[in-house]
């Protein structure tokens, strides 16, 4: 055996030429000085180095995710190897090979640590109790005990939990009968500790599991009640904007059609009178396109207002534009007044509007009243004409439909029907608000 000599590494760092030494005066790899490289030959992270710089905390997890068994099983294979390392493997003489059989089988288990942790912990704490018993170190595969306690709260539930509890419990009871020497005070009290602490940090970790899933299950729930909520209210919106156009579009079209065939039935008889159908044809046209340039405006914009919007003030100017020569409308009013409110009003004046606009389409008829009567409890609205009634087995039309769903807002009724005296009435009933009782 040679002295130590401090200068023997010098002296073999000079022994190699110098035009086979790196840039920084180091040996390249070729020389084999070393096997694995983790940085160049200047001291900057090599190839190796680089590789393991760009395996982070989220490789691996986003790999156990993908691979649990793969990584349990590796964790296994650690757990032998460290156990056959404290039992001797490598030494003379060599660890027995029922001692190695045993120590493989109180491994092999964790391969399943995820996929059955009670079961795992039932098998290898057995099997370590045996080796405890035979006297055996067990410092390794002892040690894994606590990450299969630890994975059994981490992913069971309290039942399986408790009975885990219970077992190490007994364990640790029957290694202090069994081998008394190896399980003293000083260590049943601290296995007593680490298991107690391997168990509560798993609760701990599932107690936190479990509040990021609830807690995100409310997230969902509640965005998906919000995203109800605004498809109700985008539904209603379109359907308020939808009866808007038809109330609007619709009362202008039949206007329209009637002082158009008035016109031109007079044309020739009266050019004064074709002339001022004409004139009511284009102020209708202009009213009713900025009517609906505020209703689209409206649906553009949820903010813009469509004030000022009509109600009952609005009654007069609405049968004015309707009676024409061969269409006599008229309106009455009786009882005492009480104040009606903005949408109550608009309520009223687009009924009293579809119905109008269905006398000018459908009915042929010569005159038509509308009714309004102001009731102590409710308001009471008809439309009546003395034409030729509604045509047997025809179902309502859109504009019934949206004077229901008006109606219904209110709590209201509404009766539409052929009279029976003749010609067709809509008559309709709302209760008188709270709020102006």
């Amino acid at each position: 055996m040679l002295p130590p000599d401090t200068a023997g590494p010098r002296r073999a760092r000079d022994a190699i030429p110098a035009r086979s030494r790196g840039a920084c005066g180091r040996p390249p790899p070729s020389q084999d000085v070393a096997l694995i490289h983790s940085r160049d030959d200047c001291g900057a992270p090599g190839a190796v180095g680089r590789l393991v710089a760009v395996i982070t905390w989220q490789d691996l997890q986003r790999l156990d995710n993908a691979h649990p068994r793969l990584l349990d099983s590796v964790l296994a294979l650690g757990v032998l190897a460290g156990s056959l390392l404290a039992a001797g493997a490598g030494r003379t003489p060599p660890p027995e090979p029922w001692l190695i059989a045993l120590l493989a089988a109180a491994a092999a288990p964790y391969c399943l640590r995820r996929a059955a942790p009670l079961a795992v912990l039932i098998a290898a704490g057995l099997l370590v109790t045996t080796l405890i018993v035979l006297g055996q170190d067990t410092a390794v595969i002892g040690s894994a005990l606590f990450l299969a306690a630890y994975t059994v709260a981490a992913q069971q539930g309290t039942p399986a939990t408790v009975a885990a509890a219970v077992f190490c419990l007994v364990l640790l009871v029957a290694v202090a009968a069994f081998a008394p020497e190896r399980m003293t005070g000083p260590a049943a009290a601290t296995n007593l500790a680490l298991f107690v602490g391997s168990f509560a940090l798993g609760r701990a970790i599932r107690s936190h599991r479990d509040a990021v899933r609830v807690e995100g299950e409310r997230a969902e729930l509640a965005e998906r009640a919000q995203a109800e909520v605004a498809r109700s209210a985008a539904s209603e919106e379109r359907l308020r904007i939808a009866r808007e156009l038809h109330d609007v579009v619709g009362h202008s079209l039949g206007v329209i059609a009637l002082q158009a065939g008035v016109g031109a039935r007079v044309a020739l008889s009266d050019p004064e009178e074709a002339r001022s159908s004409l004139l009511a044809i284009a102020d209708r046209s202009r009213a009713s396109l900025h009517e609906v340039r505020q209703i689209l405006g409206a649906l553009r914009n949820p903010e813009e207002s469509l004030e000022p919007t009509p109600g009952l003030a609005d009654l007069d100017r609405l049968v004015a534009e309707v009676s024409d020569t061969t269409l006599a409308v008229s309106i009455e009013r009786s009882g005492d007044p009480w104040p009606v409110s903005r949408a109550l009003g608009l309520t009223v004046y687009r009924i009293v509007q579809e119905s109008l606009t269905n006398v000018v389409r459908h009915a042929r008829a010569r005159t038509a009243l509308v009714r309004v009567h102001y009731a102590a409890d409710r308001l009471v609205l008809s439309i009546t004409d003395d034409g030729r009634g509604a045509a047997p087995g025809t179902a309502p039309g859109a504009g019934q439909v949206g004077m229901r769903e008006r109606v219904s807002i209110w709590d209201g009724a509404l009766h539409a029907g052929d009279r029976a005296g003749g010609g067709y009435e809509v008559v309709v009933s709302i209760p008188r608000p709270e709020e102006v009782r």
